[in-house]
């Protein structure tokens, strides 16, 4: 090997160790395992601050998660688990966002107390707000919400209150429909899935119908249905009864009032993928802004993403939700970001 070869060689070698490190630069990030108080229970997190120059505050982001006992890092679907919240903060946190996420009560290391309204996990919300506007490295005047599935109308709830302000609201695969439609979709597209004879399905569909009315009702006594608990509909059925002074907030009150409310910039994300929030439900929160005359509302779909915000190359089903090898949409962390950013200027 001559000399001009050895020098080419050692530049190369140069430019492959050096380069993508300066190109692929990211503000260090200090990780804090944090217990705030929520509404009447104590509540547990992770907070991401990176650290600035001179001194500098960081904007702040709060991922209020999807239905059911969530924790912060993402959602469990049958045996997978989707890291979703943990992967999108440390992404917004490499962007330099302080980002928040949490246990939700019962779920993680937060305290166990059942809620007993759904308005304690808008509470909940509020008190991870304040949290987090309080931290030294955070800009209280720059903290966003991002609103996932159900996040998302707790999100729509705080963002619609008059006592707190936010510098945007992000809601990703956030119903525009009330909870009662979206599950019966849900239930009537899993059931054809699985080729349930006719009369089976009609059957599935009355037992649940019947559930949802008495529940809108206030009834308390359900003990007139029959449900066994190794049938996944029944189960479904079940866990609406258990958590029915809760679920009732969301199987009456309309999502398109509430976002009516949001003075916020709001960006609204939607996969096409998503088999239980639809591109209907995005299309109905932005015209329901635009009526209101918010001037400040987006509209993101995504082609390949599902209701993990994952991305899926093939059709969607439910099946496919068992796969949690696949990342966050890229075309959705790009989005989601720059809007951040260029909101918190």
């Amino acid at each position: 090997m001559n000399r001009i070869t050895r020098i080419s060689c050692a530049l190369v070698v140069l430019m492959c160790v050096v380069w993508p490190v300066a190109a692929q630069s990211k503000p260090a990030v200090q990780a804090q395992e944090v217990k705030f108080d929520g509404h009447d229970v104590k509540l547990a997190g992770t907070l991401l601050i990176p650290k600035l120059d001179g001194g500098k505050r960081a904007p702040g982001v709060l991922i209020v998660p999807d239905s059911g006992v969530t924790s912060r890092d993402g959602i469990r679907i049958g045996e997978a688990v989707h890291t979703v919240y943990r992967d999108l903060a440390e992404h917004l946190a490499g962007k330099g966002l302080a980002v928040l996420r949490y246990d939700k009560r019962c779920a993680g290391i937060s305290e166990c107390k059942p809620a007993a309204a759904f308005d304690d996990y808008v509470d909940d919300a509020r008190k991870a707000a304040e949290f987090l506007k309080a931290q030294a490295g955070v800009d209280p005047a720059k903290v966003f919400l991002f609103g996932h599935g159900e996040g998302g109308f707790i999100s729509s709830s705080l963002a619609a209150a008059e006592d707190v302000k936010f510098a945007g609201v992000v809601l990703a695969a956030s119903p525009g429909r009330h909870l009662h439609k979206i599950i019966r979709k849900m239930v009537e597209r899993r059931l054809t899935e699985e080729a349930k004879k006719p009369e089976e399905k009609d059957a599935t569909l009355a037992k649940l119908d019947r559930v949802i009315r008495m529940i809108q009702s206030g009834q308390q006594d359900f003990s007139s249905i029959s449900l066994n608990d190794k049938d996944y509909y029944d189960a479904l059925l079940a866990d609406l009864i258990k958590q029915r002074n809760v679920v009732v907030s969301l199987f009456i009150d309309d999502p398109l009032q509430i976002v009516n409310n949001i003075a916020a910039p709001t960006l609204i994300v939607q996969g096409k993928k998503d088999l239980q929030v639809t591109v209907q439900d995005a299309e109905f929160l932005e015209e329901a802004m635009k009526r209101a005359s918010h001037n400040d509302s987006t509209l993101l779909l995504l082609d390949d993403a599902d209701h993990l915000l994952k991305t899926n190359k093939g059709a969607a089903s439910t099946a496919s939700l068992s796969d949690a090898s696949r990342p966050l949409d890229a075309a959705l962390l790009t989005a989601v970001t720059d809007w951040i950013l260029k909101k918190a200027k």
